[in-house]
């Protein structure tokens, strides 16, 4: 049987899937306030969100918290202007993969971004080209 490039790299990915190391990083726990994000120019995006310190929490038992604030001015750009209620806010979880890969899951999926760390500041880095820098929060 002869397998084609692409059933070779379907066959790579589920293997890596399966010996990828789940843990959760510790370094990324705590409280990170956004500073700011860039395109995949490394152009800063100036976007309704931008100059806002939103905090992204990270707690120890897994769990992903996104500061409200982030999401009511969301709402606010998809032209919904109902007060947030907090009971829809959906449960999050991270996990990270040998120190390098963040996966933030919910009940609706996940999503898989690459980070690193410079000092105090937080990068990570989105399949879409663009990257997001935060500051750890004392």
């Amino acid at each position: 049987m002869k397998l084609t490039k692409y059933t070779f790299l379907i066959i790579i990915s589920t293997i890596l899937s399966f010996t990828q190391k789940k843990d959760l990083d510790q370094r990324l726990v705590g409280k990170w306030a956004n500073l700011h994000a860039k395109d995949q120019d490394g152009e800063i995006i100036k976007d309704e969100f931008y100059g806002k310190k939103y905090i992204d929490t990270f707690l120890k038992n897994g769990q992903y918290l996104i500061d409200p604030n982030f999401l009511r001015d969301d709402m606010k750009r998809n032209g919904i202007k109902e007060p947030l209620d907090y009971s829809l806010i959906p449960a999050l979880s991270w996990t990270t993969y040998e120190n390098q890969t963040l996966e933030i899951a919910s009940s609706e999926g996940s999503q898989k971004i690459r980070y690193n760390f410079l000092g105090d500041t937080l990068i990570l880095g989105y399949q879409n080209g663009n990257t997001r820098y935060l500051l750890k929060s004392k």
